[in-house]
């Protein structure tokens, strides 16, 4: 440790001592003062309908599919514009229940167990004003963050999970929402399986 973090032990010792309380709570104690502290209206909750995905790889005419809970349109409230978003660049990738029924014949195979592929979409926006931290008080401009996913698949009858992603990249939407907020916001694929 040199010289300089020595020197800077007395200013920020408050805050070590604070960050050492924080280490020391259990679970309960830190979900409890979380909980005094977070403000739920601002937490983005989007709303989800039943819906249809086809699993990567399966070919053919016939497609399988499976039971899943989507992005329902129209979405309001705390993080619905990046629903929105999510919900037209992945509106290929799923079928609403009036378009699976559509479907002359399709193969559904009904299960709880499959962990489909996701993408989610996160919107940062840069804080104005200072907010103090949650464990140590420290006051800073804490950013305004909104993070929605939701399950894809294929679009097309064998098409695998990297086109699929491309597919998605490729889209002027895409384009210019991971541009936005000055290139803050921010994207994650996260494969089947």
């Amino acid at each position: 440790m040199g010289f300089r973090n020595l020197q800077r032990y007395d200013s920020q010792k408050a805050r070590f001592d604070k960050y050492k309380a924080w280490l020391a709570m259990s679970p309960d104690q830190r979900a409890a003062a979380y909980a005094v502290i977070t403000d739920e209206t601002r937490r983005a909750s989007a709303e989800r309908e039943k819906g249809y995905i086809s699993p990567f790889g399966t070919a053919g005419t016939t497609k399988v599919f499976l039971p899943a809970r989507i992005l329902k349109t129209g979405q309001i409230g705390q993080g619905s514009g990046v629903a929105e978003v999510l919900r037209g660049l992945l509106a290929g990738f799923t079928l609403t229940t009036a378009e699976y029924a559509a479907l002359t014949t399709p193969i559904l195979v009904d299960t709880q167990q499959y962990k489909f592929a996701k993408l989610a979409l996160t919107t940062v926006v840069p804080g104005t004003e200072k907010k103090n931290s949650r464990i140590t008080g420290a006051a800073y401009k804490k950013p305004d963050v909104d993070t929605v996913s939701s399950p894809f698949g294929q679009k097309t009858g064998g098409q695998d999970y990297d086109a699929a992603m491309a597919a998605i990249m490729g889209e002027a939407a895409f384009a210019t929402f991971v541009a936005g907020n000055n290139g803050k916001n921010r994207f994650k694929f996260t494969p089947e399986g």
